[in-house]
């Protein structure tokens, strides 16, 4: 299911010191080549190769958009068939046992300098976060962009209720919970708004037993649903994007998804991962 990761890539007063030029920190990275340190280096150790590999500007948007993989080591405990074969004796002489292959996978990043956040948007399977934070180090490196105390915003599991609240007031409807209630699981789906049947059972179910809820708006681009599940770190997910879906207005979508958090929680969500107060060190 496509996932998307808010990342704080510092606390606002930091970034604000360190980054004085917004477009030099721009063009460092539309800069950023095969050679620099945060760019994925092809003549790595296999299943340790990781980074950006492809760079450019959303001029409307005002943002870095960034093509980012990595791969995982290979799993010596996944033997292809070939190897099964061979290990009982049954794979003729003529076959070959094939090489390996370590596993990759993609992100998209967004990044936007003004704010210092970056957006990282899986389409399916996402690369470990991890992988993410040391690409992220590594900028650092080439820019001179502070990243070494990136936070991810996560949601607390009491904000699901005001997420309902600001969804239905911006026109989405709630369209799928999924509750694991011990014993018995509850999914349901559909037009959960006008069903009065579910609106009863609805009242019943206690926050901490919910899994997942996700809401949907139709707009003239087509179909914008957005979820909250537990399964992944408190995270935020995008099922049903159309994989021709211009990165404009799949940016465009993410913001949308940040706006209706902010109003949920309150607070801006670099605020929210940095609540702390930054002392002397900037003051004089």
């Amino acid at each position: 299911m496509p996932q998307l990761k808010i990342i704080c890539l510092a606390h606002p007063a930091t970034w604000s010191n360190a980054v004085q030029s917004s477009s030099s920190i721009e063009q460092k990275m539309l800069a950023l080549k095969p050679s620099s340190r945060s760019w994925v280096n092809l003549n790595a150790e296999r299943g340790n190769r990781q980074g950006i590999y492809k760079i450019e500007m959303l001029e409307k948007q005002n943002c870095i958009f960034a093509r980012f993989i990595s791969e995982s080591e290979i799993n010596e405990d996944h033997p292809c068939l070939e190897k099964l074969l061979a290990d009982d004796n049954c794979l003729p002489e003529n076959v070959k046992i094939p090489t390996q292959v370590p596993s990759a996978l993609k992100a998209l990043l967004f990044f936007d300098i003004n704010e210092g956040v970056c957006y990282v948007y899986a389409p399916g399977i996402a690369p470990k976060i991890e992988s993410v934070f040391e690409t992220l180090e590594s900028l650092e490196k080439d820019t001179g962009m502070p990243c070494k105390t990136a936070k991810v915003f996560e949601w607390e599991e009491s904000i699901v209720t005001t997420v309902t609240e600001v969804a239905r007031k911006e026109g989405f409807a709630p369209y799928k919970v999924w509750a694991d209630l011990e014993t018995v699981n509850i999914t349901a789906e559909g037009d959960l708004d006008h069903n009065e049947k579910w609106k009863k059972m609805e009242s019943a179910v206690e926050l901490n037993t919910w899994r997942t809820v996700a809401y949907v708006k139709s707009s003239k681009s087509g179909m914008f649903v957005f979820g909250l599940t537990k399964r992944f770190k408190k995270g935020l997910s995008m099922p049903g994007i159309d994989p021709s879906l211009p990165v404009e207005e799949l940016f465009n979508r993410i913001l949308e998804m940040r706006h209706l958090m902010e109003k949920a929680l309150g607070c801006d969500v670099r605020q929210y991962c940095f609540p702390q107060h930054v002392l002397s060190q900037f003051t004089r």
